[in-house]
């Protein structure tokens, strides 16, 4: 019995951290974009954009959890993973389809560091993820929606950081280059282990 507890608290714990990494590379993205233009993102300034994500998140992950109340555990497990796919989907057309196809082409130049009022709008931004994968992460019951919500703030937080650090030199291009692949792709791997696991 107590393996069981013990492999049902791991997989929660992988499930959550899946999801906030998943939920957070487009915050990498950004740092990445500041730092790359040799513009370092404030810690208080990164805290204010990741205390909306938290707000967003709980939303999110509180709204699952209601509606969990009202789903089978197979229903759920498919609500988790279509919300999470679509996140992920959304991710590869935004990276991949949607630059081919826009007719904007020029870059935005980032020209000052930002201030906590761009902080907050940023936060904004960024927490559409942050609203859906904490829900899929609560819809079935995965994880609890304080673990959600704390795990994804705190990747929120390491990622515009990680980003930040890296952002000069060819591992930066790389992973800007190749982070909606990967952030879709985990998003699509933790809904499908929601039907499946």
């Amino acid at each position: 019995m107590g393996g069981v507890g013990k492999m049902s608290w791991w997989n929660a714990f992988i499930t959550a951290n899946l999801i906030g990494i998943g939920a957070n590379f487009d915050n990498c993205g950004v740092g990445i974009a500041y730092g790359s233009q040799k513009i370092k993102f404030p810690h208080r300034v990164n805290a204010v954009v990741n205390g909306v994500g938290f707000c967003t998140a709980f939303l999110g992950a509180y709204a699952g959890k209601l509606i969990s109340h009202y789903f089978t555990a197979e229903q759920a497990g498919w609500a988790s993973c279509i919300a999470l796919a679509c996140i992920g989907l959304f991710f590869w057309y935004s990276g991949y389809v949607h630059p081919r196809i826009s007719r904007h082409t020029g870059k935005v130049k980032i020209q000052t560091r930002p201030n906590w009022k761009q902080g907050a709008l940023l936060g904004l931004a960024l927490s559409f993820t942050n609203v859906v994968s904490a829900f899929g992460g609560t819809v079935s019951n995965a994880t609890t929606i304080w673990t959600t919500t704390a795990v994804i703030s705190m990747w929120g937080y390491i990622m515009i950081w990680f980003g930040n650090l890296i952002g000069v030199g060819v591992f930066a291009r790389l992973l800007g280059k190749y982070s909606s692949l990967v952030a879709g792709f985990l998003l699509i791997l933790v809904g499908v282990h929601q039907v499946l696991g």
